[in-house]
């Protein structure tokens, strides 16, 4: 089911439950931040919680990636879902999209067809208009700057 599938009265919903994974993923990464600076039990006291607490938390976001210098996130999925829970403007999804540093997909070893592309390739960016995150003029304008064609 796509975001556009969902009734208009379930919307804000699913978007506050976007805001939540997001600001979830922005604390650790945070915390991550934090962790190079403070002793856990400095960051524990910050914000008012257990020391394994932040352990804890640490060791979740170990392998989070940090958002790439001028960009909003660290993939072009994340990005879109950004927009999608309402914290980038329509231009700026745009923007980042159309010169985000896309990584080559994936490609086969000849005998197997699956090809799972890495993150950040722009598979990322077809996923993101088949769930619904992003529209098809948003979709099709991002491909035509990508191209030269806009």
């Amino acid at each position: 089911m796509t975001l556009m599938d969902i009734p208009i009265d379930a919307q804000p919903a699913v978007r506050a439950r976007l805001r939540k994974d997001i600001d979830e993923l922005d604390y650790r990464r945070e915390l991550v931040l934090l962790s190079k600076r403070y002793s856990q039990r400095e960051i524990s006291k910050f914000l008012g919680i257990a020391q394994p607490s932040v352990s804890s938390a640490l060791k979740t976001a170990q392998n989070l990636s940090m958002p790439i210098e001028n960009f909003s996130g660290a993939t072009p999925e994340e990005i879109c879902r950004r927009y999608a829970a309402g914290f980038l403007t329509r231009e700026q999804l745009v923007d980042e999209l159309a010169r985000f540093p896309y990584v080559k997909g994936g490609t086969t070893d000849g005998y197997d067809t699956l090809i799972v592309d890495p993150p950040g390739a722009w598979s990322e960016v077809d996923d993101a208009a088949r769930l619904g995150l992003i529209d098809d003029a948003i979709y099709e304008e991002v491909f035509n700057l990508r191209h030269g064609l806009g």
